[in-house]
């Protein structure tokens, strides 16, 4: 607190030379003046006075006939001495108080709790869209309806609020608890997509049709959800299994030579816009925005050295494109033919095991076709809705729905 104190009032380090210096100090001491840190020097010696003090010893020293020096200033006047005359510090000053008293419904910071970056990225991408972020003025209205627009469009989040306090807008949601699935009771069958010979049965529910090693016809029946018991009554259930069997299955594809594609370059450009409270200022004068050229927005809230201004950087990156014509020896054609033909095969019976594989090329001057012949291990097994005749006279244990 003593050194708060002296350096708001001021001090002076000054050097007494020549005279009667010893009579000029205890001329000093009894006019109550203190002297302090009082070191010799080869003229003289060295002293420290406060501010308010040191005018007051210039009659004292021109009666002992000293010389006085100033060697150092230490204090807040100091200080503030520099910066006389620039009025723009002032003003700048009050400006900052008065944006601060009259942006009290200003958003300064946007803080998102318990968001993943990817979610945080959504999030602010649909709160922009309501007019809400750093720089925009905000009321609770748009607040209320904001959270109802995060909550309603995402299926992840069990409640979303935002609070803002301060000029700082907080956004907090809970993940949503998925509910178990329920049973289901729809009557169905389990029918083969593709033909094949079954190798093995994952029954879930439901009454098998066929056994493992028959080869069955696609839209076959596989696992039946009727079947009749003791008393020849139909009993029914919802069939549910997966059936893997041996499939095999020819595929062609036509991969051409030489084409064209459109290719993004290296060349990438960056357009800024600044968002604030009075309305938005493009950083560019005009930006080059090819029909064909890739676009992607990045906001992000504008804090310099960490520090959070009532803005938003909005960063529009756009990546130039050219039509590239492109040729591929009928190898690489055949690599790119086989590629596609298995995800047509992934795609149609998801996992498979690859058996065997047997392949046909047929070369043209500007094509490649691949014809494979593949034998694999694939689920075949397809949940349909009951096709057969339901007894209307059953009984309460079964489930009676009409025929779809």
């Amino acid at each position: 607190m003593n050194g708060l104190v002296r350096y708001a009032a001021g001090s002076v380090r000054f050097e007494v030379m020549g005279g009667r210096g010893e009579r000029f100090l205890n001329t000093c001491v009894e006019a109550g003046i203190p002297v302090e840190h009082i070191h010799p020097t080869d003229t003289g010696y060295l002293a420290t006075v406060p501010l308010r003090d040191y005018k007051r010893m210039r009659p004292f020293a021109r009666r002992n006939r000293c010389r006085l020096r100033v060697r150092e200033k230490y204090g807040a006047y100091f200080a503030l001495l520099a910066y006389r005359g620039r009025w723009g510090i002032a003003l700048g000053l009050v400006l900052c108080a008065l944006a601060l008293f009259l942006g009290g419904d200003l958003i300064w910071n946007i803080c998102f709790l318990n968001f993943t970056p990817e979610q945080e990225t959504a999030a602010r991408a649909m709160l922009f869209e309501q007019g809400i972020y750093e720089g925009a003025f905000q009321n609770h209205e748009i607040l209320m309806r904001a959270a109802s627009e995060l909550f309603v469009e995402s299926e992840e989040y069990g409640w979303v609020t935002l609070n803002f306090v301060k000029g700082r807008l907080v956004v907090e949601k809970t993940q949503r608890e998925r509910p178990p699935e329920s049973v289901s009771t729809e009557i169905t069958n389990v029918v083969a997509v593709s033909d094949g010979i079954v190798r093995r049965i994952d029954l879930v529910d439901g009454y098998p049709s066929v056994v493992t090693g028959q080869y069955v016809a696609r839209g076959q029946v596989l696992v039946s959800g009727m079947r009749l018991n003791s008393y020849e009554r139909p009993m029914y259930t919802h069939a549910e299994a997966d059936v893997w069997a041996e499939v095999e299955n020819t595929y062609l594809y036509t991969q051409p030579l030489h084409g064209t594609s459109t290719l993004p370059t290296a060349e990438c450009k960056s357009y800024y816009t600044l968002y604030l409270p009075w309305g938005e200022l493009p950083l560019y004068r005009n930006a080059d925005l090819a029909g064909t050229a890739q676009r992607r927005v990045l906001r992000r809230p504008a804090a310099p050295l960490g520090f959070h201004l009532p803005a938003l950087v909005e960063e529009l990156q756009v990546r130039s494109t050219q039509p590239t014509a492109w040729t591929l020896t009928p190898e690489a054609a055949c690599q790119i033919a086989r590629s596609r033909i298995l995800d047509t095969l992934r795609t149609q019976f998801g996992i498979y095991e690859l058996l065997e594989e047997t392949a046909e090329v047929r070369e043209k001057s500007d094509s490649v076709t691949l014809v494979l012949r593949l034998r694999f291990l694939a689920n075949i097994g397809e949940m349909k809705p009951f096709s057969g005749e339901m007894d209307q006279n059953a009984g309460p244990d079964t489930i009676s729905e009409e025929n779809p």
